[in-house]
């Protein structure tokens, strides 16, 4: 698709927002029975931030994951 054509609505590219903030409640989820010793706000701000790393990626459709990923790894280290 040449870089001035907008990515149809239904592209692996652009899915909804309501998927994407949906999926990223989902991440919020999965990530606080992983670590239910880490305090909630601490998964939510890593998500969050991992999430806003993201803001300006023109392709969307792994971002959930890459935020998971990237979550887990802050997660992860030491506190």
């Amino acid at each position: 698709m040449p870089a001035n054509m907008p990515a149809r609505p239904d592209s692996p590219t652009a899915p909804s927002p309501e998927l994407e903030h949906d999926a990223i409640g989902l991440v919020k989820q999965r990530l606080r029975r992983r670590y239910p010793d880490v305090a909630p706000e601490r998964v939510g701000a890593a998500v969050d931030g991992a999430y806003h790393r993201f803001d300006h990626s023109r392709v969307r459709t792994f971002v959930p994951i890459l935020v998971e990923h990237e979550a887990r790894e802050e997660l992860a280290g030491p506190a």
